[in-house]
C-alpha cells in the first residue's frame, strides 16, 4: 500500500513538472506576437535552453539521488520549477523568458531521476515496467492540463497569466511530498552489497556504454525524443497557422487526444511490457520498437491532413503506438544495471535522450522552418514537422539492435534482472 501510494505522489510531481514544460507550447504564437520572436527563438526557448540545463546537470543531480534523500530533492525542485514558472509570466524579452526556462529545467531535473530511483525501490522487476508506465502516465495529465488550461486562460485573458496561474499548485505539492512521502529503503540484490558506497558518474557511464543493448535501446530513445520533442513544441503552432483556430480550443482537444492517446499507450506499454519480460526481454524491446514504427505513417498522413477531426484521429493511433516505450525502456535498462547506480543511469538517459531529443527536435525545427519562410508560416512549419520522420525512422533501427543484442546476452548469461 505505501507504495502504491508513493507511486501516486510521485505520478502528482510528474503531472505537475509536465503542466508547466507543456505550457510554453500552446502560448508558442501568443508570445511570439508578444516578443516579436522568430521561430528559431520559439524552438530555443521551447526546448532547447530547457533542454541544455536539464541535460547538463542530470549527471551531478543523479549523483545526489544515489546518496541523498530523494523526497528532499524532489520538494526542492518542485519549489525550483513552479517558482520560475510563475516568474516567466513577468519576462519581457526573450533572454528573460529563455531564463525563467532554464530555472524551470534546474526544478525538474531532480524530478524523474530520483522518481525512477524511488520506483525501483519500491516495486520488483515483476511490476516494474507497470509502474513506471504508471509514473509517465502524468506526463499525459500534465499535457492535458497544461495545454487545455494554458490554451483557454490565454484566450480569457493572456500568456502572462496563464504561466503566473499553473506555477501556483507547486506549493501544495511540495507540502505533500515533505509530510506524507516516505523515502524508500535502497534495494539490495547480488550484484550490490549492503552498504556499499555508489560508483562514481563515470564508472556508471562505463558501466553503460560497454553494453550495446543499453546504448542501442538509449540511442533509439534519442532520436525518438528528437522528433517527438520538435513535434510537440510546434505542433500547436501548426495548427493555430492550418486551422486557424484559437488556443483554447486546440489546447482543449489536442490536448486531450494527446494525453489520453499517451495514457493508453503507456498502459498497455506497460501491461504488456511486463507480459513479455516473464517470457523474454528481447521481446519487450521489440515490442517497443514495432510500435514506433508504426506510428510513422499516421503521422504523416495526420500532418497533410486538411480536416481537424481526422487529424486528431490519427494523431490519436499515432501518439498510442509510439507511448509503448516509456516503461519498458526503463524497466529494461534498470534490469542492466545495480540498485546504487539507478539515479545515475536516470541521469545518463536525460542527458542523452533530453539533450539530444530537446535540444536538436525543436531548434532543428524551427530553422528549418525559418530557413523555408518564403513558402509562408504555414507550408515552411509544415515541411519541417515531416523532416522529423527521419530521425523517427532511425530510431526503429536501434530498437531493432538493441533487441538483437539483448537476445544473444541472454542466451548467454541467463535472463536475470540486476536491479
Amino acid at each position: 500500500m505505501v507504495a502504491w501510494y508513493s507511486l501516486a505522489v510521485l505520478t502528482a510531481s510528474q503531472t505537475l513538472s509536465f503542466v508547466d514544460r507543456k505550457l510554453p507550447f500552446i502560448l508558442a504564437d501568443s508570445i511570439k506576437q508578444d516578443l516579436n520572436l522568430s521561430d528559431t527563438q520559439l524552438g530555443l526557448v521551447t526546448g532547447v535552453m530547457f533542454a541544455i540545463v536539464l541535460s547538463g546537470i542530470g549527471l551531478p543531480v543523479g549523483m545526489l539521488i544515489d546518496r541523498w534523500s530523494r523526497k528532499h530533492l524532489l520538494a526542492a525542485g518542485v519549489v525550483i520549477w513552479s517558482a520560475t514558472t510563475a516568474m516567466g509570466g513577468l519576462a519581457q524579452n526573450f533572454y528573460q523568458l529563455a531564463a525563467s526556462r532554464m530555472g524551470v529545467a534546474v526544478g525538474e531535473s531532480v524530478c524523474t531521476p530520483g522518481s525512477h530511483s524511488m520506483i525501483a525501490d519500491l516495486f520488483t522487476h515483476r511490476y516494474r515496467a507497470r509502474a513506471i508506465s504508471i509514473y509517465f502516465m502524468g506526463a499525459q495529465l500534465g499535457a492535458i492540463l497544461g495545454l487545455g488550461l494554458g490554451g483557454l486562460i490565454n484566450e480569457l485573458a493572456d500568456w502572462r497569466l496563464a504561466m503566473l496561474l499553473l506555477g501556483a499548485p507547486g506549493i501544495i505539492l511540495t507540502l505533500v511530498i515533505l509530510f506524507t512521502l516516505p523515502e524508500p529503503k535502497r534495494r539490495v540484490t547480488e550484484n550490490s552489497a549492503p552498504g556499499a558506497p555508489p560508483p562514481s558518474i563515470l564508472t556508471a557511464v562505463l558501466i553503460i556504454v560497454r553494453q550495446p543493448t543499453m546504448v542501442h535501446l538509449i540511442a533509439a530513445s534519442a532520436l525518438a525524443s528528437a522528433a517527438s520533442g520538435g513535434l510537440q513544441a510546434f505542433m500547436p503552432s501548426h495548427l493555430i497557422r492550418t486551422f486557424h483556430m484559437g488556443t483554447a480550443e486546440i489546447g482543449i482537444t489536442y490536448g486531450l487526444a494527446l494525453g489520453l492517446a499517451g495514457i493508453s499507450g503507456l498502459f498497455v506499454g506497460g501491461m504488456v511490457g511486463d507480459w513479455l519480460r516473464s517470457r523474454a526481454r528481447w521481446q519487450v524491446i521489440l515490442f517497443i520498437g514495432a510500435g514506433e514504427a508504426l506510428s510513422l505513417p499516421f503521422i504523416v498522413l495526420a500532418l497533410v491532413s486538411d480536416s481537424y477531426p481526422s487529424f486528431l484521429a490519427l494523431l490519436f493511433v499515432a501518439q498510442v503506438l509510439g507511448s509503448f516505450s516509456a516503461g519498458p525502456t526503463m524497466a529494461t535498462l534498470q534490469s542492466l544495471m545495480t540498485p546504487n547506480t539507478h539515479g545515475k543511469l536516470s541521469a545518463f538517459y536525460l542527458f542523452t535522450v533530453v539533450g539530444i531529443g530537446l535540444v536538436l527536435g525543436p531548434l532543428i525545427t524551427g530553422m528549418v522552418s525559418d530557413s523555408m519562410s518564403s513558402l509562408g508560416p504555414q507550408a515552411s512549419l509544415q515541411i519541417a514537422l515531416l523532416i522529423l520522420m527521419i530521425p523517427k525512422t532511425w530510431a526503429v533501427l536501434h530498437y531493432l539492435l538493441s533487441a538483437l543484442s539483448l537476445r544473444r546476452r541472454d542466451r548467454l548469461m541467463g535472463s536475470t534482472e540486476a536491479g
